[in-house]
Parts: structure tokens; sequence; C-alpha cells
């Protein structure tokens, strides 16, 4: 039931006349994800699997580390193992975000969504189940791109057997400072920066069949 629930959500979310003019609906946007939450995924990597909707691309998947294009815009999302394996909050917490700022959770996940505006810009950053996401927006999209985020970021399933020989191993080299994005303009150089520095091959995508 939950399954055909979520699916039924996605064009509501998704579609082109869902922008919130209240901004204490963000809270709502979250929790309605949660709350319809699946098992759904159909993309693996290394040590986790999420899903992604229709009409997000996959750009680069390195090491805890992806972008997706949503909308036009670029998404980059963090995903931290060790907090997970250690059940630690992700150490990211902000508390100054100009607009708007709301803690989210479930019973066994917390994190919150801050946005800061300038001008016409958004910057959004949600921290919420081990991972970030972290996008440069404007107005119109900024709803929907929230949406799409809470979905791909809620759907993240940890392996805990691979986690584990990761960890033993010290075999963890990515960090998240590439997304500490400053400009819209700013951000494929900064990634570009961090893929030379550390990256000799890109992970491969494994894709897992809808559930």
């Amino acid at each position: 039931m939950k399954k055909f629930f979520v699916l039924l959500l996605l064009p509501i979310f998704l579609s082109g006349c869902t922008r919130i003019d209240n901004e204490k609906e963000y809270k709502n946007i979250a929790n309605n994800i949660i709350n319809s939450s699946t098992n759904l995924v159909n993309t693996a990597t290394r040590g986790y699997k999420y899903y992604l909707p229709k009409g997000v691309s996959l750009i680069y998947n390195i090491d805890f580390n992806q972008k997706f294009r949503i909308l036009e815009e670029d998404i980059y999302m963090y995903v931290d193992i060790v907090s997970y394996y250690y059940k630690k909050d992700l150490n990211d917490y902000e508390d100054d975000f100009n607009y708007y700022f709301s803690n989210i959770s479930s019973k066994d996940k917390v994190g919150y969504i801050g946005i800061n505006k300038e001008d016409n810009e958004y910057f959004v950053k949600i921290v919420y189940n081990y991972a970030k996401v972290e996008f440069y927006t404007n107005e119109d999209k900024l709803s929907n791109l929230i949406s799409y985020a809470m979905i791909i970021i809620n759907s993240i399933e940890y392996n805990d057997v691979l986690i584990l020989e990761i960890i033993e191993d010290n075999n963890i080299r990515s960090e998240d400072t590439v997304y500490n994005i400053i400009k819209p303009d700013d951000s494929e150089s900064k990634f570009n920066e961090y893929l030379e520095e550390y990256v000799q091959d890109e992970e491969k995508i494994e894709a897992l069949p809808d559930e």
C-alpha cells in the first residue's frame, strides 16, 4: 500500500504547479515523504543504495559523493558512512540560516532543512539519514527540488557488511569539502578540482531492478 501511496504523491510533489508560498510547508514536504517511506531503490554504490526518481540524472558518483542534475540544477549529496556505522548524528549542524530552518525526524533518524536567501537565489542544505544534500536554486524550483532531494536522501539503505569492511580497511578517502559550494557557477570547478586531486577511476553504478 505504501508503495502505491508514494507513487501517487510523486506527481503532486514534482509537478510544475507545486510552488509553496507558505515557507512552513517545507517541513510538511519532508514529513510526507518520510512517512510514506518505502523500500524502493534503483541505484547502488559503495556501501549503500538509494532511489533516483524519474527525471533525475546522475552526473558523478565518486566514493561517498554524488552529483545529480534535476530541473537543470546541480544537486550535491555526501553520505557519511562513518557516522552511520557509529550511529552518531552527522556533524554538520547549523542554525544561522536567514530564510528558513526546521528540524526533521523519524523514529530513528534526525536532521534538518536550512535555507539561505541572497537576492533572488536560495541555497538549500538538507541533512538527514546520515547524509547531506546541497544546492542553489530560484524560488520557482525551490519546493520541487526539496521534494526530489528528500525522496533521494530518505531512500538511502546502508550495507552494514560492506561498510564494516570499508571501515576496518581504513579505506575511506572521501570528504565532503567539495560541497562547500559558494555559487552555482563555482560549484562545477570545485568539483573538478576534487576529481583531479583525489579520483583515479569513477565508481561504476550498479542499476538494481525496481522492487
